[in-house]
């Protein structure tokens, strides 16, 4: 398991998903806390906890894998609803950028990972394409 404020960071992440349009969606609360127990194996009492105590520290892996891991489950919340709102691929672009992959590609990034959601291809299988390009 991740180091305890690496996981912070990635919840961090998920919640500004499910803020990104200012509307908290119910199905965007279910896929956040979905992905809080299936793929990290952690309650919702402890993703409560993370983000309450959250503060203003931001750290990220520096793991390929790790970042498309979370822009994947980003685009997860963001589709939970049916409807991609602008605010929601914006903030996936800033996360792209932020994550160290070019400016001139963020869009494209960012549609890229909400299509494959909107597809239902897994993650797994999301990594392996990126690898094999």
């Amino acid at each position: 398991m991740e180091d305890n404020n690496l996981l912070k960071s990635r919840f961090l992440c998920l919640y500004c998903m499910v803020m990104a349009d200012g509307i908290v969606e119910a199905k965007e609360l279910e896929v956040l806390y979905r992905i809080g127990r299936e793929n990290y194996n952690i309650s919702p009492e402890e993703i409560n906890k993370m983000i309450v105590s959250a503060g203003p520290s931001f750290s990220l892996s520096t793991k390929m894998e790790d970042k498309i891991s979370i822009l994947y489950e980003m685009s997860e919340i963001a589709w939970a609803d049916g409807e991609i709102d602008e605010s929601e691929i914006t903030l996936l672009e800033r996360y792209a950028i932020k994550f160290g992959f070019k400016k001139d590609n963020a869009r494209k990034i960012a549609e890229f990972m909400i299509q494959n959601v909107k597809d239902g291809i897994k993650l797994p299988e999301v990594i392996k394409m990126i690898k094999n390009n």
